[in-house]
């Protein structure tokens, strides 16, 4: 018995793949990765084994013809499924999903675990109606955010699924915004520009109350470097990729998170691939006691506004500095922490139940043996 994991992507960008790994060693159960290293130059596909990671190197084009090599990932993918012959899959994300969906719904109804990211495609008809046919054949459907039930219909398959981790030191508490120093503000994950992340970038770029840190991979279609360069910004420092055991030294040296990710102006016309996702730095933000500087229109928001969190802004704001230094000095430090630790509590019941079931269905698979 083999349990095959499929990624659309690599390691570094599917850091909720750890949390399967440790379940699946825990209930002492066989398991591959299917990797996509999306950069190889090669145009012709092939797989490569280290242990139990298999890695398909296939360049993936950009454009329209990203379409072909999507289609050519699920036709090499679906190949090597059927030649291994995985007793159970466990698919990451929707596209990758639909895109195996006739290898998926002929051999393994039933057998496998739907993990769903982010919003896509789905405001195609056609392409919602596959996701929840996923859904409904699925053993269980992790959802990444309780935003998309805005999206999704209502299925007993479905479960939240956070990506909380426990800081080892308990020492963090909120900062203080009493001293009259440029307030650091951090992005920690993959990098990359929406038009209000980018419009934020540039007014805030010559702040001398602001500092902007950039904290991790910055991706390929992300033109950051060059609007520093462009602009003369003074205020922006990009850290490079960074380990996930760095995260509390990262935030020893933040004072504000920027969660800011919306694709438009006015928060009416935000497209739900933004508005409905939670970042990985809501849960670092519960965690380091970190407030948060979020999109208005979003879920996000919404968590925010509710228990304290941080400060709504609109990425196009001229008045965005000010906003921001408003907030840290009428900062309630009570209600912040009291909301961090209310939601955490909530978070950590719902991850809790998330774990039980997923321990409860690998233990099934395993006693099934098939």
């Amino acid at each position: 018995m083999i349990v095959g994991i499929i990624c659309f992507w690599d390691r570094y960008a599917t850091p909720y793949l750890l949390k399967y790994e440790q379940m699946l060693q825990q209930a002492e159960v066989q398991y591959e990765i299917l990797f996509w290293n999306r950069e190889s130059k090669q145009s012709e596909a092939s797989f490569r084994q280290q242990g139990n990671e298999v890695y398909l190197d296939y360049n993936c084009k950009e454009g329209k013809q990203k379409l072909f090599s999507f289609y050519g990932w699920a036709k090499h993918i679906s190949r090597f499924i059927t030649k291994r012959k995985y007793s159970h899959l466990i698919l990451l994300s929707t596209v990758p999903a639909v895109l195996l969906m006739p290898t998926v719904m002929r051999k393994y109804k039933g057998k496998y675990i739907f993990d769903i990211r982010d919003y896509t495609l789905e405001k195609y008809f056609i392409f919602r109606k596959l996701v929840m046919r996923l859904v409904n054949h699925s053993c269980l459907t992790p959802i990444s955010s309780k935003g998309f039930l805005k999206w999704l219909d209502v299925s007993p398959k479905i479960i939240p699924n956070h990506n909380i981790t426990v800081s080892e030191d308990n020492s963090f508490t909120a900062p203080d915004f009493s001293e009259d120093c440029p307030i650091r503000f951090s992005f920690v994950g993959n990098v990359r520009l929406d038009k209000q992340t980018e419009a934020m970038v540039r007014t805030l770029g010559h702040s001398s109350k602001i500092k902007q840190h950039y904290y991790g991979r910055v991706l390929s279609v992300c033109n950051i470097r060059e609007i520093i360069k462009e602009d003369g910004l003074t205020n922006v420092y990009l850290h490079g990729p960074f380990d996930v055991k760095e995260k509390e030294t990262i935030y020893k040296d933040t004072d504000l998170i920027n969660t800011v990710y919306a694709n438009a102006e006015k928060e009416e016309d935000i497209p739900l691939g933004d508005s409905t996702p939670l970042p990985n730095r809501l849960y670092d933000a519960l965690i380091f006691y970190r407030p948060l500087v979020t999109s208005k229109g979003t879920y996000l928001a919404e968590l925010s506004d509710e228990y304290h969190l941080g400060v709504n802004v609109n990425g196009f704001d001229e008045n965005l500095e000010e906003e921001i230094v408003n907030y840290t000095k009428t900062f309630d430090r009570k209600a912040f922490m009291d909301g961090c630790d209310k939601l955490r509590a909530l978070v950590t019941e719902e991850e809790n139940t998330f774990r039980t079931k997923i321990a409860q269905i690998f233990k099934t698979w395993k006693e099934d043996g098939c």
